[in-house]
């Protein structure tokens, strides 16, 4: 069985390095085409190999959304509007992005937001409670946080 050459490179070759690339982490669509495009693939061959991909398993942007999402929220504290603002930037669907969202616990958001809420409540103890309170407001609001929920726990914590 004679194999496909692509420009000096086998096919199979950077179908085998890049199933390497996307199963040691979770990929999107648009960064295993960037890889592709270094790799100096041709430009009418990185459709079908994105195919394959996903029809193998290893390219699944809903599983991406869904580990994305929860890893922003659970190491970096994200809120849901910064993970969104994020999966757009790389180019997710806007039908799949709530998918990720989803995975995010209630009950455990508005408890990180209450924490982090109270973090930056006790380093501006010393301030000023206008300026303090904008100052948390800012904050949270930097981390993605909706704003009604904000001012919500805030006046639950009557800050």
């Amino acid at each position: 069985m004679k194999r496909k050459q692509t420009s000096g490179i086998d096919q199979d070759l950077i179908l085998q390095k890049i199933r390497h690339f996307c199963s040691y982490q979770e990929r999107y669509i648009r960064e295993v085409e960037e890889k592709l495009k270094d790799w100096t693939i041709q430009r009418q061959m990185i459709p079908g190999i994105i195919t394959s991909l996903q029809q193998e398993g290893f390219l699944n942007e809903e599983r991406f959304v869904k580990a994305f999402s929860g890893g922003k929220f659970r190491l970096n504290k994200w809120g849901r509007q910064k993970i969104a603002f994020e999966l757009k930037l790389r180019g997710i669907s806007e039908s799949t992005i709530p998918v990720g969202l989803a995975e995010i616990d209630e009950n455990e958001y508005r408890k990180t937001l209450k924490n982090l809420i109270l973090r930056k409540q006790s380093e501006t103890a010393s301030e000023k409670k206008l300026t303090a309170r904008s100052k948390i407001v800012n904050f949270v609001a930097g981390k993605g946080y909706e704003m009604n929920l904000i001012l919500e726990i805030m006046n639950e914590l009557q800050f």
